[in-house]
């Protein structure tokens, strides 16, 4: 989601090719045997001099806040200003930034894969791991009680690549996310899911069929 969402805003020419993860196309592991989405291939054509004709090349990016990286910063077909507009800060230094981004990806995704499937997880109850991710949804309901987005006035790369996982925490059980004293993640949380960005990158699309062309969805911006 969070890759979407760079790519949408920073404009992207790319095909999506939506998967179900429990039946993986062949195509997808021979790229990345992760086994796991988003993969963005990159391909290009180079002439290989030991050759008379062209060879394909690809580079594979399958971390999602690396595809963000990639389109704000090295994507050829980039809107520039939009991509610069997001690496701006107003609130927070940028290694202030990569900090929360980490502690969001490796320690508050643990506590939220747990929180969420926590049946597979009985050696503690649900609220346990609810009060284990109470340490960083305190602080980012400090950072947004200054500013109504993460670094500052807009709606920027922090706020984008945070966003999915509180959208998850939320989901889990919602009444008591509502309940919870965290008013400025709660009105940020509302505010970025009725967004114009947001919304537009929620559309549903049919199967990638790897033996047809007719359901490859072609974005460009």
């Amino acid at each position: 989601m969070r890759a979407r969402l760079a790519l949408k805003h920073c404009g992207a020419h790319y095909e999506l090719r939506e998967v179900l993860l429990k039946d993986k196309p062949m195509q997808m592991l021979q790229v990345s045997s992760k086994g796991t989405v988003p993969v963005l291939v990159l391909t290009t054509a180079n002439r290989d001099s030991t050759k008379n004709g062209a060879v394909a090349k690809y580079r594979v990016i399958d971390e999602s806040i690396d595809v963000m990286r990639w389109a704000m910063k090295e994507n050829p077909a980039r809107h520039v200003q939009n991509a610069n507009a997001w690496l701006a800060t107003d609130t927070m230094s940028k290694t202030e930034i990569e900090e929360l981004i980490q502690e969001n990806d490796f320690e508050f995704k643990q506590h939220l894969d747990k929180y969420k499937y926590s049946d597979r997880h009985p050696e503690h109850p649900q609220d346990h791991y609810l009060h284990l991710a109470m340490p960083f949804l305190s602080k980012l309901e400090s950072k947004l009680s200054s500013s109504p987005y993460l670094s500052g006035s807009q709606f920027r790369f922090p706020d984008a690549a945070i966003l999915p996982f509180i959208r998850q925490f939320s989901m889990v059980k919602p009444k008591q996310f509502a309940s919870l004293e965290l008013p400025h993640l709660q009105q940020w949380l509302t505010q970025a899911l009725q967004g114009d960005l947001f919304n537009s990158i929620m559309d549903k699309q049919a199967l990638w069929n790897p033996e047809t062309t007719e359901r490859v969805h072609s974005f460009v911006k």
